[in-house]
């Protein structure tokens, strides 16, 4: 038990100030009983460290959890109001899937979308499967290099993968020279992963903490329209 000392009547008693705290917080109605201590206690202000009184402390407090409150409700509106956008984005998105008359302008409309609709720097469709109709926009990647075979067996349905990417990677996947800041692979398929919409941005915008809900949706969205492609 802590020595803190307690000065006056107490101090002779051998009482704690531990042991008045704990009397009190399972006491709250004590100063029901005796109101004109309250009159008598000095409160130290958090910041100028001045005695108040406990009216002070209290609107203090008050302010201060306001103030923390109002923070946090601002940080939810700014998720809600990016969540707003996003979700417009690909209810766009998915119309312009669903107007798509045949599967080369489900492509074109996909590559479309990303560049002006989402502002993606860089995009690529990628797969290890031949489709039954060759597809302007959709390569296809030999098992020959190993980063390619590496990338097939990491990836997951349902599991977009958002951070760095070897530069190897990216210029198989890309085909260019600028390096990527950060990339973001959505893998495509029903049951087995036959390819990938891979996105890079010049910026860190694809974070490996960045929720990945819609970008899952949308990566189902493109395996739906084009899986038949790859049926064997």
């Amino acid at each position: 038990m802590s020595n803190s000392a307690v000065t006056g009547p107490l101090s002779q008693t051998h009482i704690s100030a531990e042991e008045v705290a704990s009397y009190l917080n399972h006491n709250p109605t004590f100063f029901h009983v005796f109101p004109n201590l309250l009159d008598e206690l000095s409160i130290p202000h958090p910041k100028s460290g001045q005695a108040v009184s406990l009216l002070e402390r209290q609107v203090f407090q008050l302010r201060e959890q306001r103030d923390t409150l109002k923070i946090e409700v601002d940080n939810l509106m700014d998720i809600a109001s990016e969540n707003g956008q996003l979700f417009y984005k690909v209810q766009q998105f998915t119309k312009a899937l669903l107007a798509a008359q045949t599967e080369q302008a489900t492509v074109t409309a996909i590559y479309d979308q990303m560049h002006n609709l989402f502002e993606v720097d860089e995009v690529a469709m990628v797969s290890w499967d031949v489709p039954i109709t060759s597809l302007d926009g959709v390569s296809q990647l030999g098992v020959s290099q190993s980063w390619s075979e590496a990338l097939k067996t990491s990836l997951k349905l349902h599991t977009p993968v958002c951070g760095l990417l070897e530069n190897d990677w990216q210029k198989g996947l890309f085909h260019t020279s600028e390096a990527m800041q950060s990339v973001c692979l959505l893998p495509l398929g029903d049951e087995n992963v036959w390819g990938v919409l891979a996105l890079g941005s010049k910026t860190e915008r694809f974070h490996p903490d960045l929720g990945t809900y819609f970008l899952n949706m949308m990566a189902e969205q493109v395996s739906a329209r084009l899986n038949h492609l790859f049926v064997k």
